[in-house]
């Protein structure tokens, strides 16, 4: 929940870089309605999404434990992967980075 936490800190900039963060949770054990006690708690703005089963979320993070970022085009393509474990998230400042700089390319 941290990185949660710390991203909605930027949920401004992110929102100017016309960027949409997405949360999948593959654990959350009580369903829908943990995602809404989650976003209620922590006041955020982004989509969470639920995968417990792993269908479509074990195609970017195969192996268990994996916290890894992607961050997509507008067409669905992969610009980057920020690699990430269970202590070490991805920061705002290096998704911006990495959208700044999928940006600067597009153009």
């Amino acid at each position: 929940m941290q990185q949660l936490v710390e991203l909605q800190k930027h949920a401004e900039t992110f929102r100017r870089m016309n960027a949409e963060l997405v949360f999948v949770f593959r654990e959350e054990s009580l369903g829908v309605s943990g995602l809404k006690k989650i976003k209620a708690k922590h006041g955020t703005t982004y989509t969470l999404a639920l995968d417990n089963q792993k269908q479509t979320s074990s195609a970017y993070s195969p192996k268990p434990m994996t916290f890894d970022n992607y961050v997509i085009n507008a067409d669905g393509v992969v610009g980057k992967v920020v690699a990430g474990s269970l202590r070490k998230r991805a920061t705002a400042d290096v998704l911006i980075d990495a959208l700044k700089a999928m940006q600067s390319a597009a153009r």
